[in-house]
This record gives C-alpha cells, sequence and structure tokens, in this order.
C-alpha cells in the first residue's frame, strides 16, 4: 500500500498489481481511506488494483476542498484524482456518505464506470426531509466546532443507528473511536455542510449495474432501499443479518463475499 499525494488532488491509498482490475472504495464520514484496509487485506488474493480516496473534510484531506459546494466540482475534483490511476472503468465503492458520493460520482459524466456498489448509502431525500437533513447537519456542525472533536465523537457513537455497534469486540470498537478522534474539526464541520444527506442530488441517473448492501439491522435503510431502483439502471438489494450500518464492521466476511461476487459480477474475465 502506497499514498500518493498530488498538488491539489485528493491523497489517495493504491494497493495490488498495476494490471489488476480497478476498485474504487470511498469511506464514510468521520473516518478516511485507513477505514478500507482491513477489508482489502481479506481479499488480496484477487487480481485487483485498490484505489482508495480520503475525501473532502477527512483524513490527509482534512482541508482540502473543491472551490465551491457544487456536487459537480467534488466529483470533478474525484475524477481528476482517479483518472491517472484507471486503465479502465473501475468497480466504484462507497460506504454511507461515501456511498452517496459514490452515486453522484457515477451519475455525472466525469468518470465512466463499470458498476456501483454501495454499503449503507441512502437515496436522496425527498425535499422537505432534505431541508430538515440540512438544518441537522448545520446544528451538529456549529456544536463540532464550539464542543470539540472528542465530544462530538461521543455524540456520533451514541446515535441510535450506531447501536448495533455495542456489539463489536472491544478492541474493535477502541480502533474504530481511534479513528474518528484522529479527524479535524474544520474539515468535519465543513463536510456536514456542503456534502450531508439532505445537501444530496435529488436528478440521479446512475447508467450502470447498482449493488446495495444494508444491515438487517438498519431499519430505516432497509425501508428507503426502493428508492433507488429509480435512479439506477439495474437494482440488487443485499440484505445482512445481525449487521446495523457498519457492516463491513458488524460482518466483515459477509462484506467482503459480497465485494468479491461484485468484482467477479463486474469484471467476468476474471473467471
Amino acid at each position: 500500500m502506497r499514498i500518493i499525494a498530488a498538488p491539489g488532488l485528493l491523497p489517495l491509498r493504491v494497493a495490488g498489481p498495476t494490471d489488476g482490475v480497478p476498485v474504487v472504495l470511498l469511506h464514510g464520514f468521520l473516518a478516511d481511506s485507513r477505514s478500507w484496509l482491513p477489508l482489502t487485506r481479506a481479499l488480496r488474493h484477487l487480481p485487483v488494483r485498490w484505489l482508495l480516496p480520503d475525501l473532502p473534510g477527512h483524513g490527509r484531506a482534512a482541508t482540502l476542498f473543491p472551490p465551491s459546494a457544487d456536487w459537480l466540482a467534488l466529483s470533478q475534483l474525484l475524477a481528476a484524482t482517479l483518472r491517472p490511476h484507471l486503465g479502465q472503468p473501475p468497480l466504484l465503492g462507497g460506504y454511507s456518505m461515501g456511498g452517496r458520493i459514490a452515486a453522484v460520482l457515477a451519475a455525472s459524466a466525469q468518470l465512466p464506470c463499470a458498476a456501483l456498489w454501495l454499503e449503507s448509502a441512502h437515496p436522496p431525500l425527498p425535499p422537505a426531509a432534505a431541508l430538515e437533513r440540512q438544518r441537522e447537519d448545520e446544528a451538529r456542525a456549529r456544536a463540532l466546532l464550539q464542543d470539540g472533536v472528542p465530544a462530538f465523537v461521543d455524540a456520533w457513537q451514541a446515535l441510535p443507528l450506531f447501536a448495533s455497534q455495542r456489539r463489536l469486540p472491544p478492541a474493535m470498537w477502541r480502533a474504530q473511536r481511534r479513528l474518528r478522534l484522529r479527524q479535524q474539526a474544520g474539515g468535519l464541520a465543513q463536510n456536514l455542510r456542503w456534502y450531508g444527506t439532505g445537501a444530496m442530488p435529488a436528478n440521479l441517473h446512475v447508467p450502470v449495474p447498482t449493488h446495495l448492501l444494508a444491515g438487517a439491522d438498519d431499519a430505516k435503510l432497509c425501508a428507503r432501499a426502493p428508492a433507488w431502483q429509480p435512479l439506477v439502471a439495474e437494482l440488487r438489494v443485499t440484505v445482512v443479518p445481525h449487521a446495523g450500518h457498519a457492516v463491513h464492521l458488524e460482518q466483515p466476511q459477509a462484506v467482503a463475499g459480497h465485494l468479491a461476487q461484485a468484482i467477479a459480477a463486474t469484471f467476468p474475465e476474471l473467471s
């Protein structure tokens, strides 16, 4: 695994053979590209070229944002970061916030992709719900800047959305918390304001097959998953038992198997 940090572009972790099929994974909020390392290690036997960027406001990109809050500008930044490392359209994936960003990028004309793989990614909200979520994220951003990252992480981990993570082994729970505490308040706050769930563009059309993975304990996502149907060319939904929002933490073997199947379906030349 090596880190590529070109001026003006997002920092990028790259691993795997140079001639491997390309798989891009975008991390979730309050994390960075390191969150994908256990999954890439679990699938290191596959001939895959892993491309793992730090998203704006996170990790090594804590202060690196596009010039405007326009999601097209974000897609352009991601495309410019990834394009030099792609020999063919990638399987583009993401978790939660990263999944929403992946869907917007796949729907744009900035970076052709072969398929979309989403873990716990919500579709765009209806207008009234989107406006309410923007208000909530603005309040969270202000609290983050006022109270600091540790207090924000405490409040974030206490959300009902993450209740199932209390079943994690203590060592994994502590590692997740350490990764969250390494993030910076300013970048996280700007990310909440620019790329929160309520700010996601609603007029998407993803022209490639889309694999959606959800935890059975994530009731809200399971209920809203069908809303992806009119936005994508083809939707395949898999619900993983005994998992909540962060399926890759709670059921890592199931996620590794699901992603391996998506890779095989996207790149039939591997079989």
